[in-house]
């Protein structure tokens, strides 16, 4: 199956509207590094048959929202569910290795999607790490999510806080294995 091209993967992101900056269910934020949400037909309950994410739209998908359908076939998908809550109560150890994998795989030149419900708190969270853990500060990566997919981004106010606060501090901490 061939991947397809920014341009369509945003005409088909634009079926599912009420998302992003313009409507669009998924917004590219760097070349290659998509944040969005998850489609009404691809939720667990929903009597849609087959996976809505395939081969031509992704290679990596981080989903972060548990009642997410898991991606099609070929199509590697991380799943780190969590609330979008008053609190980052999220396993450092669990959040680095799902930040670190969707990193790596991105700069190996995979497409990546970061997704949650709506594409706007859970899913900004880990691509504000993702773009910290490339180079850019807590606030540059805030302001960059909320030009490329909403100003609605970020909402979680809590969640903002621990970004500009924590997320530097936490990206650096070593995980200490049991001793053999």
């Amino acid at each position: 199956m061939s991947k397809l091209s920014p341009s369509q993967l945003m005409n088909f992101a634009a079926a599912d509207p009420g998302y992003g900056k313009n409507s669009e269910l998924w917004s590219e934020i760097l070349p290659g590094l998509w944040m969005g949400g998850t489609a009404d037909r691809d939720e667990l309950a929903a009597s849609y048959p087959s996976a809505h994410i395939k081969p031509a739209h992704f290679d990596t998908v981080v989903t972060l929202y548990g009642h997410a359908k898991p991606v099609d076939w070929y199509v590697k998908e991380l799943r780190l569910a969590f609330y979008d809550h008053s609190e980052v109560d999220i396993d450092h150890h669990d959040l680095r290795q799902v930040v670190s994998s969707a990193h790596r795989d991105w700069q190996q030149g995979k497409r990546v999607l970061v997704r949650c419900q709506a594409g706007w708190n859970r899913s900004g969270l880990i691509m504000a790490l993702i773009l910290i853990m490339d180079g850019l500060k807590p606030d540059q990566a805030i302001d960059l999510i909320r030009n490329r997919r909403s100003s609605r981004a970020l909402c979680n106010r809590s969640f903002e806080n621990w970004i500009l606060t924590e997320a530097e501090r936490v990206l650096k901490e070593k995980t200490l294995l049991p001793a053999a």
